[in-house]
């Protein structure tokens, strides 16, 4: 396991940061201000769980369910949650804030999923995620679509008897043929924010996903009023610059925040970092996808590099040209499609979440809280706090009992070895679509520690710093065996 040793220092923390309250795993779990100092160390987990930018688990585990609420948001001196000295969300002691759990890649019925909209609501609703956007392939969930029921369609007369159990004979709009149900009405968003939402506990976010047939460029329009018209370029970069550019263009008509991310990076042909790069106005991407056929983890053998280093090698490049550029932000994500068969192979979900500090359970608040830093992305990792001062970055995490944490905190340093070379195949050849080689001062591990509260001490050097915790705990329902719970902390400039 790669280091470089890095002086800790142990600084109390300042008096009256927020801190969870010891209360059962499942549930609302309330904040109080107490005055803390630094958390207790715990052991290291074996060399063998930890495999460079791969976790592997063995067996599943549950997945967090836990929401942190807070009266009001506490700012103590210039330390701030969510590693921003300028929190944009709270700039009184007396505004609210509170985490919430959600899923910004799902498909259904009305794509390419295997489920209906609202057995897939449902799943998610009663397993303690807080919002959920839809991302079909190139449309929204409005307007009237049927779906045949049996044959080759993904809809079954037994999915259709599960949802009259669910939901109630009635609930399902049938059209017959010869005395028999012949179609299904597909439930509109409008339909299923009426029957799902509830104030402050759960809320449906508008979605889609853009997608350019052939180039594999995917992105996510998330809190869309409508579909986003489908644009093309002459290049992956040029697609993906006008993807983003199309969803900010409807953004500013409805006047509502919206954020676009790119999908998958590693998927059919991929999308690589010098690709990714030449689509500057890109402020999101999926550093975690549960689909088994996007391999977060990279795929060697075509030059395609794990999503954390590909961040690494975008975020320094970027940042070395101009340090004055917007931090890129990594999403964690299910892109679920199968709700029916379950397990290694199959596109589940509940693999992949963000945990966002908002204002309220609100489509706007939520997108502000992404555009400013202010989430972290998991596997099943909860952490407590995540604070940031002039001095340092400090990762709490919540940890559950028994279980051993190691996080690495992670960055480039300003004049780095900027120098590529090409990845080559197993004949010494130039691969022809892949990422290129960088020095390993790109995306370096600044510290590794298993202390908690992790802390790294900023040098001041540094062109950015973001945090990966590691839990020895297996992840629920892999995509590959040997996944364990991971979480990803959002960059942050020293």
């Amino acid at each position: 396991m790669p280091t470089t040793p890095v002086s800790l220092r142990s600084a109390p923390a300042p008096a009256g940061v927020w801190r969870k309250k010891k209360m059962p795993a499942l549930g609302s779990i309330g904040l109080r201000p107490v005055k803390s100092g630094p958390g207790k160390s715990v052991p290291a987990p074996s060399r063998s769980s930890v495999l460079g930018n791969r976790i592997r688990p063995v067996q599943a585990a549950r997945p967090c369910q836990c929401k942190f609420s807070a009266s009001h948001f506490l700012r103590v001196g210039r330390t701030c949650f969510l590693g921003a000295t300028v929190f944009a969300l709270a700039s009184a002691a007396n505004v609210s804030a509170d985490w919430y759990k959600g899923v910004t890649h799902v498909h259904s019925l009305w794509s390419d999923g295997d489920t209906a909209p609202e057995w897939i609501t449902k799943w998610y609703k009663d397993r303690g995620y807080e919002f959920v956007a839809f991302s079909e392939h190139n449309v929204l969930q409005s307007g009237e679509k049927w779906m045949q029921i049996g044959g080759r369609s993904n809809l079954k007369p037994e999915h259709l008897d599960a949802l009259r159990t669910d939901f109630g004979a009635d609930w399902p709009i049938l059209r017959e043929a010869n005395g028999r149900p012949e179609a299904m009405r597909l439930r509109t968003f409008d339909e299923l924010s009426a029957h799902f939402n509830v104030p402050g506990a759960f809320l449906l976010i508008p979605g889609e996903e853009m997608t350019a047939i052939g180039s594999g460029v995917h992105t996510n329009a998330i809190n869309v009023r409508e579909a986003v018209r489908s644009v093309e370029g002459t290049t992956r970069s040029e697609i993906l610059e006008n993807q983003v550019a199309a969803i900010e263009a409807q953004s500013k008509k409805f006047n509502v925040p919206m954020i676009a991310h790119l999908n998958h990076m590693n998927w059919s042909n991929g999308v690589t970092a010098e690709e990714v790069l030449g689509a500057p106005s890109l402020r999101f991407f999926e550093v975690y996808n549960g689909h088994p056929g996007t391999h977060p983890w990279g795929r060697a053998e075509d030059g395609m590099p794990p999503s954390d280093e590909a961040w690494d090698i975008i975020q320094s490049t970027r940042l070395n040209r101009d340090p004055s550029t917007p931090l890129l932000y990594g999403v964690a994500t299910d892109d679920s499609h199968e709700y029916h068969q379950w397990g290694l192979g199959r596109v589940n979900p509940g693999r992949g979440w963000v945990m966002v500090y908002a204002e309220s359970l609100d489509a706007d608040a939520i997108m502000r809280a992404m555009q400013a830093g202010l989430f972290y992305s998991t596997t099943g990792v909860t952490l407590d706090k995540i604070e940031k001062t002039d001095k340092e970055l400090r990762v709490t995490i919540a940890a559950q009992p028994g279980a051993k944490y190691t996080t690495r905190f992670i960055g480039t340093r300003a004049g780095f070895d900027a120098t590529t070379a090409p990845r080559l195949d197993f004949e010494g050849k130039p691969l022809p679509r892949a990422s290129l080689k960088y020095s390993g001062e790109v995306g370096a591990v600044l510290l590794e520690t298993t202390d908690n509260p992790a802390i790294y001490p900023f040098k001041g050097d540094e062109l950015y710093v973001r945090a990966r915790v590691y839990s020895d705990q297996p992840q629920d329902n892999p995509v590959d065996e040997g996944d364990f719970q991971t979480a990803w902390v959002q960059p942050v400039k020293p």
